[in-house]
């Protein structure tokens, strides 16, 4: 199982430059520490997720790290245009030397987006899928001719061509049918940290049942925040989760009835990795015994730079041999 760092450019201070090089160097201090793989998030409207260009941010970090793998979670493809798209992905994979990780959504339940985007909150599955069948046809480097209901091209060729053939593809979602799409596109799945594990399961056993011998290569992002106790990670750890958990449960409770009851604060302590070294150890084995993730991704909650850090120190230096030596 790989270890990576899910990047959302936390930005506490309200100070964009420091939120950028913090995490910059973040990256720099994992791959250092033997992690395989970073994750950059795409939030729009948000000051304190300040990442919108998943996709610039990734080509500056290709030049910044040489082993990693670099991975979007996710580009929002309905908020693009799959042209531009296609030529910036082949353009990170050639900056990257062939490390990146394509990963794909359709959006959250944030109207803002959709609005200011454009993009009729009805059209956005459609949208994507039509999108992402634009951007494959381009990367594989034939001429390309479609026609969709939104797209267009006419004997294109991409230009430059990734290094990787095919670049690999992740979705996140939580769809039945697009779950199985992905399962018989080859599609690897992402599930984020709010995502329960108990829908997971069911996702990935759709996934197995509609492609038997296909490979989900689960990328599983979760929080992380160690403590001396138990008692004391899950009070630090209510704290920093309660505003987002009430913010997100009334945008949901307006756009997306049925994900509201994903954000319960119990149940999101119970399916992240909250407690001692050792709890810590213990709860990363079970998710790999369970759910056998590719990739395991760490999101540290901490608004700290300084506890983010030490957090994935511990991770690498005393929590990660424990599982090796397990195996």
């Amino acid at each position: 199982m790989r270890i990576g760092l899910f990047c959302t450019y936390e930005n506490p201070q309200l100070d964009y430059a420091s939120a950028f090089r913090e995490q910059t160097e973040l990256v720099e201090r994992i791959e250092a520490l033997g992690f395989e793989e970073a994750w950059i998030a795409e939030h729009h409207f948000n000051p304190q997720a300040a990442s919108p260009s998943c996709l610039p941010i990734l080509a500056y970090l290709a030049g910044r790290t040489s082993r990693i793998r670099l991975g979007s979670a996710a580009v929002l493809l309905p908020l693009h245009n799959p042209i531009t798209v296609a030529e910036d992905v082949a353009t990170v994979d050639i900056l990257s030397g062939g490390r990146f990780e394509f990963g794909v959504a359709k959006g959250g339940p944030f109207p803002m987006q959709m609005k200011h985007f454009g993009v009729a909150k009805e059209d956005a599955r459609n949208r994507t899928l039509e999108a992402l069948d634009l951007i494959e046809a381009l990367l594989d480097g034939a001429s390309v001719t479609f026609k969709g209901r939104f797209y267009a091209a006419e004997g294109l060729e991409l230009v430059p061509r990734p290094v990787q053939k095919p670049v690999p593809v992740h979705m996140a979602s939580a769809t039945p049918e697009t779950v199985a799409l992905a399962a018989r596109r080859g599609y690897g799945l992402m599930a984020a940290p709010p995502f329960p594990l108990k829908g997971l399961a069911a996702n990935l056993a759709r996934y197995r049942e509609t492609a038997p011998d296909g490979d989900p290569r689960l990328t599983l992002i979760r929080f992380l925040h160690l403590a001396e106790s138990r008692a004391q990670a899950v009070e630090d750890a209510k704290a920093f989760l309660a505003p987002f958990v009430e913010r997100m449960r009334a945008t949901t409770a307006q756009v997306r009835p049925d994900w509201t009851p994903w954000f319960e604060l119990d149940r999101m302590i119970a399916d992240s990795l909250i407690g001692t070294e050792a709890d810590v150890a213990a709860q990363v084995a079970t998710l790999e015994r369970e759910f056998a993730p590719r990739t395991l991704v760490l999101k540290p909650m901490a608004p700290s730079y300084a506890k983010r850090l030490s957090d994935l120190e511990t991770f690498a230096a005393r929590i990660r041999p424990q599982l090796r030596a397990a195996a």
